[in-house]
């Protein structure tokens, strides 16, 4: 089966640097050949990273794996506010200081997720692509078959990276493909991932962007 693992970023954090996530499992995005560069005075991520396992076996004989219909949702303290696909589970794996929430596919086939936090140090213009790069290695880099492409900038300020791994559904090793996007408001981080297995992954996209493109974090809401 499946086993969708999600992990976060925030958590215990030491002055001047984010420490490293851990977790066991599977990891999800998209395929690239990892050309990064990340020199050792890069902040890594910070600990946290729970690990989210299936509570039993996804069922071998899975229904089409689409999204149908999107639902709203509102964070309780109004921190995201956001479209989901209907039918998907929510864990909330949020701690002190850290915002992380998921929404897996009943067959742990697909996941979008969304993390908030903020970093204990500024990070500099020109050290943001590695120091997502650190995270991103640091969340998924464990991964079976985990490849990560170079962080892409965008005209916004924003940075893309690509990432994939192997995770099982039924009896078989399939390719999961997904896209991390680093965001800066105001002091904090905002990290949306979407993913899904690869034969999948293409006609997903629209919905993924539409979610993406539609959220709305609010950055001067302190997280608790």
């Amino acid at each position: 089966m499946s086993n969708l693992f999600v992990f976060g970023l925030a958590g215990a954090i030491a002055i001047g640097s984010l420490t490293a996530c851990g977790g066991n499992g599977n990891n999800f995005s998209m395929p690239a050949n990892d050309s990064t560069k990340v020199e050792s005075d890069v902040p890594s991520p910070i600990a946290s990273a729970p690990v989210i396992t299936p509570t039993k076996p996804a069922p071998v004989n899975l229904p089409d794996l689409q999204i149908k219909e999107l639902e709203p949702f509102k964070h309780p303290l109004g921190i995201v506010t956001m479209e989901v696909p209907k039918g998907w589970n929510l864990i909330d794996g949020s701690q002190a200081g850290e915002l992380l929430l998921t929404w897996n596919e009943q067959g742990e086939r697909a996941t979008i997720s969304v993390n908030v936090f903020a970093p204990p140090n500024a990070v500099p213009e020109e050290r943001l692509r590695d120091t997502f790069a650190t995270i991103i290695k640091g969340m998924y880099g464990n991964q079976a078959d985990f490849e990560m492409r170079s962080p892409v900038p965008e005209a916004s300020g924003n940075v893309v990276i690509e990432w994939s791994s192997t995770i099982d559904v039924g009896n078989s090793k399939v390719k999961f493909q997904a896209s991390s996007k680093l965001q800066r408001l105001n002091n904090k981080f905002v990290i949306f991932t979407f993913g899904a297995i690869a034969p999948k992954f293409p006609e997903l996209k629209d919905y993924f962007f539409r979610i993406a493109n539609g959220k709305v974090v609010n950055g001067d809401i302190a997280i608790p």
